[in-house]
């Protein structure tokens, strides 16, 4: 529910400060630059985060499942679940992409440069996803001060660097559809494709997404170079709401 709240703030700001979502970045003008940042790339990396999950957890027989699981909260079911998760994926993608890369980075821009405005909407990014940590703790999914730590840790760090590549990916596509189908896929294969090591689900996902992630933030100059030459329609500068 608060993520379909969400969904709708974001849209009444912007009809409440007289722009359209194409204003947020709502448009296909690079469609290549889309594609390939937001879907094959980070399709690719999350390949990669799962096989070296399998290398470094081979000597236990770790099996792939495919199940309608949301890790986060510990909940699982069936095909209507799936279904349910994967539409609560696009309205939380829509969301958290159009307030922290759509609204934030042009209006951060107004005051500090790109690299700062995306800097600084990745950390609020960290801190919007924090609570998850206390969910966690009330919830028994951790326990002890060791336990409450390290969920704070892996709700922030790991957010912030995400962040920092969704901003990359928004700014240099000017498009909102980039971070939002990488953020969908992202969040839709972890829902869907498990890893069962020793009977236990997902122990080693810590280390599949450090792999992801890392790999993905280290590429960041890469994804910039790629974007210059497949976007068709040039990013001079992006786009700015009027506030």
């Amino acid at each position: 529910m608060s993520k379909v709240i969400g969904f709708i703030i974001v849209i009444l700001f912007v009809k409440m400060i007289g722009d359209n979502l194409s204003s947020i970045g709502f448009n296909v003008n690079n469609k290549w630059s889309i594609f390939i940042l937001g879907g094959v790339i980070t399709s690719a990396l999350m390949i990669l985060g799962y096989g070296g999950e399998f290398l470094i957890f081979a000597s236990d027989s770790p099996q792939l499942l495919i199940a309608a699981i949301d890790p986060k909260a510990g909940v699982t079911g069936g095909i209507s679940f799936a279904l349910f998760l994967l539409f609560g994926n696009a309205i939380n993608c829509f969301m958290e992409e159009g307030l922290f890369r759509g609204i934030m980075i042009p209006m951060l821009n107004r005051k500090y440069s790109v690299g700062m405005a995306i800097f600084l909407q990745a950390l609020l990014f960290g801190i919007w996803h924090i609570p998850w940590a206390f969910k966690w703790y009330i919830s028994g999914m951790v326990s002890g001060s060791g336990g409450f730590i390290m969920a704070l840790v892996i709700n922030f760090i790991p957010m912030i660097l995400i962040g920092i590549v969704f901003g990359v990916m928004y700014y240099y596509t000017n498009s909102i559809w980039t971070p939002w189908i990488s953020h969908f896929i992202i969040n839709s294969i972890l829902n869907l494709v498990h890893v069962s090591i020793n009977g236990e689900l997902n122990v080693g996902m810590t280390i599949r997404m450090s792999i992801f992630q890392s790999t993905i933030f280290i590429l960041i100059p890469v994804l910039i170079i790629l974007t210059k030459k497949l976007n068709k329609v040039r990013v001079e500068h992006i786009s700015r709401i009027n506030v």
